[in-house]
């Protein structure tokens, strides 16, 4: 009966909370959004589509945006391929230092944008690799978005397809909406300033994509302050 009220309680200042967010002036802190990025080749259009990604994300406002790129992230560490993850170290055992400051930028996030190209109608291994080295723990209670994108006509969806069971089975549930670029190594998608037409597909499944990201991870912050 006690655990009854308590979960009512819960329940009760969740929905105060979100109400509050929707109907308020109040100051909302911003969401500490993570992009990780899934390419690995040295030639690559994924680093302009990340970067179009984050443009958007500061024009919209609200988000501390933090980018993990396997190139890139920790001087290439994540360029190798995982042998160990994160979770398994033990206490006498030294944890290489950019798995350490990784997991802390992962278990900050509030949300999620997974970026990546179709490799063969699914996701790319070096996103895997990447996200591999740790668990559950640090991703759950937390929405993600889908940014897919390929050379073809269909922008990654079949990538799209896999990535909601592997973002699920990591408590990482993906909203919806999902942005997909079709035709991304053609000359002339990005315009000089590395935009895309606002008048196109593309351009508008990022903008709901991240509407959606946003009022979910705004309620699911409350949430898992609340205990609920």
């Amino acid at each position: 009966m006690r655990q009854a009220i308590s979960q009512t309680m819960r329940c009760a200042s969740l929905n105060s909370c979100t109400r509050l967010l929707s109907t308020s002036g109040a100051h909302i802190p911003p969401l500490n959004t993570v992009l990780l990025l899934g390419s690995t080749r040295e030639k690559r259009i994924g680093h302009r589509v990340g970067q179009y990604l984050v443009s958007r994300l500061d024009e919209r406002g609200g988000h501390n945006v933090t980018v993990l790129d396997p190139r890139t992230t920790g001087d290439g560490f994540f360029m190798t391929l995982m042998e160990k993850a994160h979770f398994h170290y033990t206490k006498d055992e030294t944890i290489p230092p950019i798995l350490d400051e990784t997991a802390s930028i992962l278990r900050a996030a509030d949300c999620f944008i997974v970026c990546t190209p179709e490799m063969n109608h699914t996701i790319s291994p070096g996103l895997t690799n990447m996200m591999n080295y740790f668990g559950s723990a640090v991703y759950s209670k937390k929405p993600s978005g889908i940014a897919t994108y390929s050379a073809g006509m269909w922008g990654g969806a079949r990538c799209g397809v896999g990535l909601r069971a592997y973002l699920g089975e990591l408590g990482c549930i993906p909203v919806s909406a999902t942005f997909q670029q079709a035709g991304a190594w053609k000359k002339g998608a990005f315009d000089d300033e590395g935009r895309l037409d606002e008048e196109g597909a593309a351009a508008k499944s990022a903008g709901r994509m991240m509407e959606q990201l946003e009022w979910h991870a705004h309620a699911m912050r409350v949430a898992r302050a609340n205990d609920v």
